[in-house]
């Protein structure tokens, strides 16, 4: 089962990662400068990919961007404080393909101390690819794979590989922009995901909206109001999450 999953893992990958001219092209010049933004979200409720982790809650984020590469620093910390995540994240976006390598921190572990790297480790680090199918179809196909963490374990105590596939759409209703999709996972990750003894489930099926303004005479600060609506059979839960964002 174990050479199952990999097998799966790396043939995914490889679908993700279409062929053609796009590919290896260098960034355009005028974009080989860092350039640093910001921000925070305030929300009503965190879910992450159709799970509830907490109620309302402040989420900062600092990014650094040079040419197609990114850095990201993406936190939450909910308004008891029992509740905290770190996330470092850094990008590749290489055509239309986003590939990802990720640091996801968490507290709700036996040993939530930050710089503990060995056998309970509250880290998992999570490799992803994204694949925008073309600009006419601008559909989204997404996989992420956790290959690192001491808490990553199935139902029965065992590495669980915790895997999430999403399909997504974007489209535009006037001024209005929303996404759409379903996300699944593949396998058994209980400790990730919530998902008991079960193996392949569908986990998210969310619909997203949002709006945003920018000032010019501010520093160019941007506004943003955003409502998020997740159902996750797997769990028979719903969550109505909205949100206000700030980034500068």
């Amino acid at each position: 089962m174990k050479n199952y999953r990999k097998f799966l893992i790396a043939a995914v990958v490889c679908l993700l990662l279409p062929t053609g001219a796009a590919f290896g092209q260098p960034a355009d010049k005028d974009t080989r400068k860092v350039v640093f933004s910001g921000g925070t979200d305030i929300v009503s409720s965190y879910v992450w990919r159709g799970v509830y982790e907490t109620g309302p809650a402040i989420q900062p984020v600092l990014s650094m961007n040079l040419g197609n590469f990114s850095a990201t620093a993406w936190g939450s910390v909910d308004f008891n404080a029992a509740y905290k995540e770190m996330d470092i994240t850094l990008t590749y976006q290489w055509g239309p393909v986003t590939l990802s390598v990720a640091d996801l921190y968490w507290t709700g572990h036996k040993d939530d101390r930050y710089f503990s790297v060995g056998k309970t480790s509250p880290h998992r680090i999570e490799i992803g690819a994204g694949w925008e199918v073309s600009e006419k179809v601008p559909v989204t196909l997404s996989w992420y794979t956790i290959l690192f963490g001491a808490a990553d374990v199935n139902h029965k105590g065992e590495r669980a590989y915790a895997s999430y596939c999403e399909v997504s759409y974007p489209f535009a209703v006037k001024d209005i922009d929303l996404r759409a999709g379903v996300g699944v996972v593949p396998w058994n990750a209980n400790a990730t995901y919530m998902t008991g003894d079960r193996g392949f489930c569908v986990q998210n099926v969310f619909l997203n909206a949002g709006r945003s303004w920018t000032f010019r005479h501010a520093a160019g600060l941007c506004l943003g109001l955003f409502s998020n609506l997740n159902w996750n059979p797997a769990l028979e839960d719903v969550n109505f999450v909205c949100g206000i964002s700030l980034r500068m």
